[in-house]
């Protein structure tokens, strides 16, 4: 399967897609990377899926432009729907990572008819980090710089069995990038603070499939806040053994299987 990179028009700016190439069955599944990493962590999975996949570069990461806002309904949401609009699909599959996740849930309560299924990866609906933590996570930022301080942060976010992993140093080095450190820090602020809570009842409402996957060893967003997820949803939960934060890329085939599986069993959908 190839991928080949497209320019949309978003809101805010220049927005850079991949998308598989080929004639492929079904609704696609429109893939949302994790904060401050980018599309390029989905290759792999996407590599592995029968239907067509688009992911994006949100706004302030990869190859996107990097204006603000950097926050889930003002920011993130529109650029999710400009990339909808411009590639002409109707109606998609989500999965999401992360912040990529909370993202997901959101479009899917705010847009219940374009979405057909959400599939979340280590994914909160808000993580009550306090103000005073996201301001030491940007002093640390700032003394080591963007490459510097995920070359450091993200041994510590994956399972065990992957801290040595040179493929998940390189996808993430590339995905990270070096963008200014004042950029990195007004996402850190935007993804932290945000809470979606009073959204969750509304995709439930309406009746959207999702799956809430953890990995047990998840030392950002445990279980307990995808269980959360899946409860105020009306979605499953489900974990992963010995897998952190980034399970893309940490249990890839495990991930598209579980993409597979959640896509058939909700169906392609009707608007």
């Amino acid at each position: 399967m190839g991928l080949d990179r497209v320019s949309v028009a978003g809101p805010a700016g220049r927005l850079s897609v991949v998308r598989t190439t080929g004639d492929r069955p079904g609704n696609p599944l429109l893939l949302i990377h994790p904060i401050n990493s980018a599309a390029v962590v989905w290759a792999d999975v996407a590599a592995l899926l029968d239907r067509p996949v688009v992911a994006l570069d949100l706004r302030g990461h990869g190859d996107s432009g990097q204006a603000g806002p950097f926050t889930v309904e003002e920011g993130y949401v529109p650029d999710v729907l400009a990339v909808l609009d411009t590639l002409g699909l109707d109606r998609v599959h989500l999965g999401g990572g992360s912040l990529g996740g909370t993202i997901s849930v959101a479009l899917a309560a705010l847009h219940p008819r374009r979405v057909a299924s959400v599939a979340t990866f280590g994914s909160t609906l808000g993580t009550g980090v306090p103000a005073e933590a996201i301001g030491a996570m940007v002093t640390e930022l700032e003394a080591k710089g963007t490459a510097g301080y995920f070359a450091d942060l993200v041994p510590a976010i994956v399972g065990r069995a992957h801290r040595d992993s040179a493929r998940i140093r390189e996808v993430m080095a590339e995905a990270v990038g070096t963008r200014p450190e004042t950029v990195v820090a007004d996402i850190l602020h935007g993804a932290f603070g945000a809470d979606i809570r009073h959204l969750a009842g509304k995709v439930a409402a309406a009746g959207i499939p999702v799956l809430a996957v953890a990995g047990d060893e998840d030392p950002t967003c445990p279980p307990a806040m995808s269980r959360e997820l899946a409860e105020a949803t009306g979605g499953t939960a489900a974990e992963l053994a010995g897998t952190g934060h980034l399970p893309m890329l940490e249990e890839t085939e495990r991930v598209a299987d579980l993409l597979r599986q959640h896509i058939a069993s909700a169906g392609e959908g009707q608007p």
